[in-house]
């Protein structure tokens, strides 16, 4: 399943709107009744994301795992999102250049290294700063 594909078993309408959702509830009880109830909201969202992404055949198993609290196969994570601040995320974009350099040095495509999530960046105090503080133009100085 490629990084976009949508698992459409458990998709559903949102009644009274256009938009749609995927009924974790209904798929944990399809394994076993009640047993959604019984999660912990932390599986409750793990379960949530596995509807939505896993490969349908092995979605049975997945939810089977959170349910039976079992560790019998590695377990699929497809997060929306990864935040990354500052150091770390200063540190994962220098493995991203180091591995695009090594693919170009050996004749590959360094294009072909990118993340499969959605990431950000945050940096909120790691910045070089040329013009500040008392400076009416340090904005449009310091953009340049």
């Amino acid at each position: 399943m490629s990084k976009n594909t949508i698992n459409y078993q458990y998709r559903k309408p949102l009644p009274g709107t256009q938009l749609d959702y995927f009924d974790a509830q209904a798929a944990v009880n399809d394994i076993e009744v009640g047993a959604y109830e019984r999660l912990p909201y932390t599986a409750k969202v793990l379960a949530e994301n596995l509807v939505h992404r896993c490969e349908p055949s092995e979605l049975e198993a997945c939810l089977s795992q959170l349910i039976y609290r079992k560790r019998d196969k590695d377990f699929p994570w497809y997060p929306a999102r990864v935040v990354c601040h500052d150091i770390l995320g200063q540190t994962a974009l220098v493995d991203l250049a180091g591995l695009r350099d090594a693919i170009a040095s050996q004749g590959g495509d360094p294009a072909a290294v990118n993340p499969v999530v959605e990431t950000q960046l945050i940096v909120d105090h790691s910045l070089a700063v040329e013009h500040a503080g008392f400076d009416p133009d340090a904005f449009e100085k310091t953009e340049r």
